[in-house]
């Protein structure tokens, strides 16, 4: 079992890797978008749900059974200001933007994907957020916990 984390800094912007050596061979890469630096925060009198693709992820395994990634969200935060709780899902490659039925995982909480078969597959991130009408505005940062196991 093979085991990679990332951490995804400044709404993915950044990218530090810790890889622990192990039986199988999982891979993990992120590639942030470049919106994921820029989210609109509204702030002015009103605000939406917004729903933006923060990342392309590529992941796979030579394990025959597969693998699950997992992503663990955060919230935009400002240390004095108030933070934006998001929520994560991913889509397959290049597919249209999800809805927002399909944010199943409360901010904070872990969302998962599994694999049931070896080879390598590519997904898009996306966050799900709603600003406050009034939003601070400011500098926001947030991270997301990514990981794959093999299963």
């Amino acid at each position: 079992m093979r085991y990679n984390h990332l951490l995804l800094c400044a709404c993915m912007g950044a990218v530090a890797s810790i890889a622990q050596p192990a039986i199988g061979l999982s891979t993990l890469n992120t590639t942030p978008t470049t919106i994921a630096t820029s989210l609109d925060l509204d702030g002015e009198g009103s605000a939406t749900t917004h729903i933006v693709k923060v990342s392309d992820i590529t992941f796979s395994t030579d394990n025959s059974t597969g693998l699950t990634l997992t992503l663990t969200s955060d919230s935009l935060s400002k240390v004095d200001g108030a933070d934006i709780d998001f929520q994560v899902t991913t889509v397959g490659n290049d597919a249209i933007a999800p809805s927002s039925a399909a944010f199943t995982v409360a901010s904070g909480d872990s969302y998962t994907y599994v694999t049931e078969t070896s080879g390598t597959e590519s997904r898009d991130v996306y966050l799900r957020y709603t600003p406050k009408a009034l939003q601070d505005p400011g500098h926001y940062s947030a991270s997301i916990q990514a990981s794959v196991v093999d299963n």
